[in-house]
């Protein structure tokens, strides 16, 4: 049976967005669980979030106006698997969490000895040191 979320809002089917938005607004205000620790007003805290999330979506209020519930079809469509929400879940659980990731590794890290400029080499690298201090000694001697 699907939940009359206009009315859990307290505004008309023919309610506009901003209409939506300031009814949300206002029960939130009233049933926030830091506003309100009541237990009943944090279920319905909840329940108008629901609604909000329902009716500012387009196409979610496109399936309520046409008498369906969006939220209810997308538990169906789990096929039993509570909480699995596809493939997406599959690969953050390998790799990690899809977008707060920050991307791959490079092969030099912060910190590490390699210093760009210098060679893989140990001895070109050194070579690297000794020219460049010797180019900052004669920089900064006076002219003879």
């Amino acid at each position: 049976m699907a939940r009359d979320y206009y009315a859990l809002l307290g505004v008309g089917r023919n309610a506009s967005d901003s209409e939506i938005k300031r009814a949300y607004r206002k029960l939130a205000r009233e049933l926030h669980p830091d506003v309100n620790p009541d237990e009943v007003a944090q279920a319905k805290f909840k329940e108008i979030s629901a609604a909000y999330e329902v009716l500012s979506d387009p196409d979610k209020r496109r399936i309520v106006d046409m008498g369906g519930d969006p939220l209810e079809n997308a538990a169906a469509a789990g096929g039993g698997f509570g909480g699995f929400g596809g493939l997406g879940d599959v690969f953050e659980a390998f790799f990690g969490g899809g977008a707060t990731s920050r991307g791959p590794i490079g092969r030099v890290r912060p910190g590490s000895r390699r210093r760009s400029g210098s060679s893989r080499c140990r001895r070109t690298s050194r070579w690297w040191w000794w020219r460049r201090a010797r180019r900052s000694a004669l920089i900064s001697s006076p002219a003879r």
